[in-house]
């Protein structure tokens, strides 16, 4: 998994590469966290180029919500596959969708 950082007038997009599945590396929490530390309060992450994620992924996908939560920052999806649409919306997370990308 990899994550490219693009810097937005009113947020920082995320765009991230690859498998979200177990085991989770630590990347894309490092690259989320750095966002955060400088300030960011509007992350998104842009998950067209995911090609796979399983439980651990979606686990990883809710921590970093809450991460940005706790600093009052707000953490969204776009661009989600099919297949991770369709675990988001089993696993309830669908709220985390934008419709913006």
């Amino acid at each position: 998994m990899t994550a490219f950082v693009e810097e937005c007038t009113d947020c920082s997009v995320l765009a991230v590469e690859g498998t979200l599945r177990t085991p989770i590396k630590s990347e894309l929490r490092e690259r989320v966290a750095a966002l955060l530390d400088r300030g960011k309060r509007r992350i998104v992450l842009d998950l067209a180029r995911v090609s796979e994620i399983d439980a651990a992924g979606v686990g990883e996908l809710v921590h970093l919500s809450n991460m940005a939560a706790d600093v009052r920052a707000v953490l969204r999806i776009t661009r989600p596959t099919s297949h991770v649409r369709q675990l988001l919306g089993a696993s309830g997370l669908s709220r985390f969708e934008t419709n913006g990308g």
